[in-house]
């Protein structure tokens, strides 16, 4: 294994053993990036990429997100496996509520590290979507039981009160956030908020200047009736230099739901509307 990895690194060192694999063209006069679902053109090699990430391999199509850093990534997931498994005391009954999952890599690495016994992901990119369901099929899951892993293709402030509503609420549930730069929308925020059977909440933030802050302030503010329900309360957080030598990094914030007895101590009774 050692010789292994050492003749890997040669390679790379050399720039040999490494060659193109796919190459795919899209046209597009915006500013910015196109939808997940504008129009490729695949000119050369594979249809898609496969990546291995922890113990998952993972497919990823052209329209779909994958983190660039794998190495880095690989520690980001690791943490967000940490902060699950603090909470969860009985991982096989653990629902993992996966919101902006992309080709579902936190919940299937939450799922192969044993911390979480079932996942529901969403997310806007239907090619992403599509990648999750064969992923999770890729690590051997859905096979033999096909509520494992549930992936659905929409926007969260479409589907995720919905959503929320089939989930039995005896089960317990943790939840991870995944947002591009924008951040989540309102809707999400509410719902997750109302929902107090989530206590805990690890948002995983590439914008934590921005979007974070802001977010942050919305599940942490005294309840309203535009965001109901007890507050969370940040407990954690840890930055992950997924882009090293430039000023970016990802942010890795955990948030806990606040007890009765600390919201009745710092804000009064839990009725309160601000």
């Amino acid at each position: 294994h050692k010789d292994e990895k050492k003749k890997e690194r040669n390679e790379e060192e050399k720039g040999e053993g490494m060659k193109v694999t796919s190459i795919f063209f899209q046209e597009f006069d915006g500013l910015s990036n196109p939808k997940p679902d504008h129009p490729v053109q695949h000119a050369f090699g594979k249809t898609s990429l496969e990546e291995k990430l922890g113990k998952c391999t993972f497919q990823i199509s052209p329209g779909a997100f994958f983190q660039t850093n794998t190495k880095g990534a690989e520690v980001l997931y690791n943490i967000v496996v940490s902060r699950i498994k603090e909470v969860a005391t009985d991982p096989t009954q653990t629902l993992l509520l996966d919101v902006c999952c992309g080709t579902g890599t936190i919940g299937l690495t939450c799922l192969k590290e044993g911390v979480v016994g079932k996942m529901v992901g969403v997310d806007i990119s239907e090619p992403a979507i599509e990648d999750a369901k064969i992923n999770a099929k890729k690590n051997g899951y859905n096979k033999d039981d096909p509520t494992t892993c549930r992936f659905i293709a929409s926007a969260a402030e479409k589907i995720l009160p919905d959503t929320m509503k089939d989930i039995k609420s005896s089960k317990p549930i943790v939840a991870v956030v995944d947002p591009a730069r924008d951040g989540l929308h309102p809707v999400v925020i509410r719902t997750l908020r109302a929902n107090e059977g989530i206590q805990r909440l690890v948002y995983v933030s590439c914008n934590p200047t921005a979007t974070l802050v802001r977010d942050a302030a919305m599940l942490c503010s005294p309840p309203t009736k535009k965001y109901p329900g007890r507050p969370f309360k940040p407990t954690l957080s840890q930055p992950v230099d997924m882009f090293p030598l430039t000023k970016h990094c990802e942010m890795v914030m955990t948030f806990d739901r606040m007890s009765e007895e600390e919201y009745e101590k710092y804000h009064g009774t839990t009725d309160s509307k601000v």
